[in-house]
């Protein structure tokens, strides 16, 4: 027979937030549903004994046999990472529990070579030519992910520049909102060699009049490049004094 998973801690580990919630820190402790259900038990008792609104618990994927135990117990699921899931107890009702995340976020590059010609590509699913770009991942930042698209989608090294514009959806996938960052980029190298062989079908350079032109282009691409071509757009900075808990991943400000 296996043994018995470690019952100890009997007692959750949890600090307070701002704004009279508990937040609990499982962390890599080992439970028992039983033992979990006893200590989660006191754990309410003593939240709402202090007036507390809201009580927000992350389980680790090595922990999901607890989720049960919380649902049983008045949580609810609030959001979802591959590795963990976060549920949230409102012990005054209607408390406000912020929704995270709710934007996924997505970067598109008008690379600009010389004075004239834009770099532009087709996808497999679609005959129209639009911007490289793509998803941002979670940690990501906007200047890398954008530089990271275009040279899976065209083989081309860039260098960001500048934000140009910004457009948001809603909905997009699954319920959530899009945010689309479209950036301003220079080639560093210009030779197109598709990395990205399941997604894009075609990568070229193409003169800015021609591309406005055609109409079978994506219409929505056209405004953006006939809107932001030759600007300069939000430009990155570092701000004084910009670390610590509250550092910001970026700062993009007009110059």
């Amino acid at each position: 027979m296996s043994p018995e998973p470690n019952q100890e801690p009997k007692v959750l580990n949890f600090e307070n937030d701002p704004f009279d919630g508990v937040i609990v820190s499982l962390h890599q402790a080992t439970f028992t549903a039983d033992v979990f259900k006893d200590a989660l038990q006191t754990l309410l008792g003593t939240a709402s004994a202090g007036n507390k609104k809201l009580i927000w618990l992350t389980l680790a994927i090595e922990q999901s046999h607890l989720i049960d135990v919380a649902i049983k117990l008045g949580f609810v699921f609030h959001n979802c990472l591959e590795t963990e899931i976060t549920l949230i107890h409102r012990i005054q009702q209607g408390a406000y529990a912020p929704f995270k995340p709710t934007h996924s976020l997505g970067a598109g590059g008008l690379v600009t070579r010389g004075n004239n010609e834009i770099l532009v590509v087709r996808e497999k699913t679609n005959p129209r030519f639009k911007l490289p770009g793509g998803h941002i991942e979670l940690g990501e930042k906007i200047a890398e992910a954008v530089v990271r698209e275009v040279l899976e989608e065209t083989g081309v090294t860039a260098q960001f520049q500048s934000i140009l514009g910004i457009a948001t959806r809603h909905p997009y996938e699954f319920g959530k909102s899009n945010m689309y960052f479209v950036c301003g980029l220079i080639p560093v190298s210009d030779e197109i060699n598709i990395q990205d062989t399941d997604e894009i079908e075609e990568a070229r350079w193409i003169a800015v009049s021609d591309y406005l032109e055609d109409e079978n282009n994506s219409l929505f691409n056209r405004q953006i490049v006939n809107a932001a071509w030759n600007r300069r757009g939000l430009l990155g900075v570092e701000l004084e004094g910009n670390e610590g808990k509250f550092k910001k991943h970026e700062v993009f400000l007009v110059e």
